[in-house]
């Protein structure tokens, strides 16, 4: 051997080189680039660190994303229990390994491995391979290369980032909420020492197994800190005097939908810091439990609140549905973000973008009567008709009439433009598909889609810039790009908003009524579908939808009733807003408006009064009810200079509507004056038009309906006169059908085909129309 040596030993001077050259390779790139590529939970916490819920990795195991730093306790206690030396050691501690040999030597087997934190690490790494001495050695190696690579500090983040704690819970953080129900940073000294312990034999104790040497473990460590003077007598006592948990704890599950949802926006496996504040999030979604639990016996299940800051943008409670276990009742939709039909919940956005467009201001007369538009004929809630009633009360009382009529004068398709670049995501079709129905439900829209509209607006009154509507907490949140409103449209908007009536019957909403002002609209869904409310102050937004997943609709599933109280509930968790919106005088003007019709005042207006409204309001029109009237000044009937001594006529203003309008309007305005007849001279020179024939509409295509019982139904013509005692005398295609006193209706049947349909009153004033039969 000594002589092949001596002959070879140039050679193998160049292998033993060429070896510790392949050495020194290997042990350079012996670590990966990443150390874990182990499939993380998905957690999700509040604006402050508090877990809000979280989903188990893929790989079934309960393991959080790496924190960048260890509590003190358990950073105290894991190194008191593993590895004193570890801020000694290069990643190898030969005092360890003397110790695990002669601790092995004197029991005879293995109980004592010796390893380093650092050399656990690179063992989980490596997934547990099998205990070997090769094995052992090479975990040596590749714990010093780590030592070379990162800080101590690091190494322990890796460590309590990876390690088993027992069941199926890696981590410490995981570990901590699973058997204490909270972060480790609040842990005990006994907590974090019962944690300390687990990742020795976590296969063999963890909480629910082996208790009495799991406490005996955890009590032994307990008098290490007390002998090293971590722990003084009373708090080791303390300490001792602690219970160990019984078995692992549910994790919250306080925001599932939240949760479901960011997972779908591509955030799965992440530890996500989320704008949510916890208590606010935990008291909306009892709200919510209690509230649903008192509609459940009407079988409403479902509901969802958002609560939005106005001066942030960020979302503060963000409940998507009523929780319960399994999918019971659909609860596992997330009707935040589910597309339903919107009821009355537009009417706020149409009556804003009119204002801005000059149409109306708040005060202008807008038509409640019985109304056709082609095929459709809108119905308010009530059934009742006010003739005509200024701008903002129709808001105020949300009557679809008047909204229908303000759509079609606005234009359709600018709505339906104006609305996707207020952010509505789901207008999927095109305009004419909604038709006029857009502004009573007639398309879907989101609760988020509207909780953003209205913080916008708000956020417009409020601040210079609008903030981005976020679900996340950031430095610097990105400004919002939907479309900005008029500030003066939208404080007048907000200010009719502030006059819905709540319910009498409910004390609880008086009492808050007097608490703060609060702009607030609801909506109902045509088959009592979905009910809805928005409430705006100028430091919170709440929205609320209330209904059934599935569509199902209920009676009395209203948003005055089913989702408006939840909405005020919810306003009395949040801090009071001290005071409401600063009126943008710059953006408004004062102008003269007529006290009857709400226009601007014209010359014949006498009562006139100075208001401020939105500078945009300077393009409305002039007042077109007052006109001057001669009168013959002993019977007061309405004559003209042919049938009257001029010196005899009395010039007057007056106050007229169209008798299709006055014959509602009177009725809730006892101070109207109905225009006096002519007098009998004067019948024969009148030009004007003291009749209104209200259904048929001219050229409308009418299906008459066939009953129950099969047999051809009739179809109900109506007409109205100024002078309710006048007969009117009905003919259809000259055919005489009879007369009418005081109510001019008659239930016809005509055949199919075309038709003309002529009213004469008795004093010889006539009005016709043309229709047609289409079909019974």
């Amino acid at each position: 051997m000594k002589q092949f040596i001596k002959a070879h030993r140039s050679q193998l001077k160049w292998i033993s080189i060429l070896l510790l050259i392949l050495f020194l390779i290997w042990y350079a790139f012996c670590l990966p680039k990443q150390l874990f590529n182990d499939s993380t939970a998905t957690v999700v916490l509040d604006r402050n660190g508090k877990l809000l819920g979280a989903k188990i990795a893929e790989d079934g195991q309960w393991r959080f994303a790496e924190s960048d730093s260890v509590p003190y306790k358990f950073k105290t206690c894991i190194i008191q229990f593993e590895d004193r030396n570890f801020y000694k050691h290069p990643g190898v501690s030969i005092q360890g390994i003397g110790r695990s040999v002669v601790q092995n030597f004197k029991n005879r087997k293995i109980v004592s491995g010796g390893s380093t934190l650092t050399m656990q690490v690179v063992r989980i790494m490596k997934k547990n391979p099998r205990r070997t001495f090769l094995e052992k050695i090479i975990e040596m190696i590749i714990a010093t290369r780590l030592e070379w690579r990162y800080s101590k500090k690091e190494i322990l983040c890796f460590y309590t980032g990876h390690a088993p704690f027992g069941n199926n819970v890696v981590g410490l953080e995981a570990a901590s909420w699973r058997y204490f129900g909270r972060s480790a940073s609040s842990l005990s000294w006994a907590e974090s020492a019962t944690l300390a312990v687990l990742p020795n034999t976590p296969g063999l104790i963890y909480p629910g197994k082996n208790h009495e040497r799991l406490l005996a473990k955890r009590n032994r460590l307990l008098r290490r800190l007390l002998s090293i003077g971590v722990l003084d007598e009373t708090a080791f006592q303390l300490a001792l005097s602690e219970q160990l948990p019984d078995k692992p704890l549910p994790l919250p599950q306080l925001a599932p939908h939240l949760l479901v949802r960011l997972i779908k926006e591509g955030k799965k496996g992440q530890t996500i810091t989320t704008s949510i504040d916890y208590v606010l999030q935990e008291k909306v979604a009892a709200i919510l439990k209690q509230h649903s639990l008192q509609l459940r016996d009407n079988k409403i299940f479902n509901g969802a609140v958002v609560v939005t800051s106005i001066k942030t943008g960020q979302v503060l409670a963000y409940v998507g549905n009523t929780f319960s276990e399994g999918v019971e009742n659909s609860s596992n939709v997330d009707c935040l973000v589910a597309p339903r039909s919107s009821g009355s919940i537009l009417k706020p956005l149409l009556y804003e973008a009119a204002m801005e467009d000059g149409i109306i201001n708040p005060k202008t007369l807008l038509l409640d009567v019985p109304s056709h538009f082609g095929n459709f004929s809108p119905k308010n809630f009530s059934r009742e008709y006010d003739g005509a009633l200024p701008a903002n009360q129709a808001l105020s009382r949300s009557l679809n009439i008047p909204f229908v009529r303000l759509l079609n004068e606005y234009g359709l398709e600018k709505f339906h433009h104006h609305l996707k670049c207020c952010g509505i995501s789901t207008l999927n079709q095109s305009a004419r598909h909604y038709g006029l129905s857009l502004i009573l439900g007639g398309a879907e829209v989101k609760l988020w889609d509207l909780n953003k509209i209205y913080t916008n607006m708000a956020q417009q009154l409020s601040m210079n810039e609008c903030k981005s509507i976020s679900l996340l907490i950031k430095r610097n949140n990105s400004i919002s790009t939907i479309k900005p409103m008029s500030k003066a449209c939208v404080y007048a908007t907000f200010e009719a908003m502030t006059e819905v009536n709540r319910p009498d019957e409910d004390g609880n909403w008086q009492v808050f009524a007097g608490a703060q002002k609060v702009a607030w609209k609801t909506g109902t869904s045509f088959g009592f579908r979905d009910a809805w409310a928005i409430g705006i102050t100028p430091d919170y937004v709440v929205a609320v939808w209330v209904g059934n997943a599935d569509g199902e609709g209920r009676p009395g599933l209203t948003g005055i009733r089913a989702a408006a109280p939840l909405m005020f509930n919810v306003f009395q968790q949040l801090p009071k807003s001290v005071s409401w919106f600063s009126k943008p005088l710059q953006d408004m003007t004062e102008i003269k408006i007529c006290r009857e019709s709400g226009y601007r005042a014209g010359e014949l207006c006498e009562h006139a009064d100075n208001v401020t409204v939105p500078t945009t309001c300077l393009n409305t029109t002039v007042c077109p009810y007052h006109q001057l009237v001669h009168l013959n000044k002993h019977s007061l009937k309405r004559v003209d200079a042919d049938c009257e001594n001029p010196f005899e006529i009395l010039h007057t203003t007056w106050y007229v509507l169209p008798p299709a309008i006055e014959k509602y309007y009177k009725y809730n305005h006892p101070d109207y004056k109905v225009l006096p007849d002519y007098k009998p001279e004067c019948l024969a020179k009148i030009s004007d038009k003291s009749m209104a024939i209200l259904s048929p509409r001219p050229r409308a295509k009418i299906y008459v309906p066939i009953e129950i019982d099969g047999t051809v139904g009739q179809t109900i013509f109506e007409a109205v006169h100024r002078n309710s005692g006048v007969k009117i005398y009905w003919h259809l295609d000259e055919v005489y059908l009879g007369e009418t006193r005081e109510i001019h209706q008659m239930a016809l049947n005509p055949v199919i085909g075309e038709h003309v349909l002529l009213l004469t009153d008795e004093n010889g004033f006539s009005q016709q129309v043309k229709f047609e039969v289409v079909g019974k």
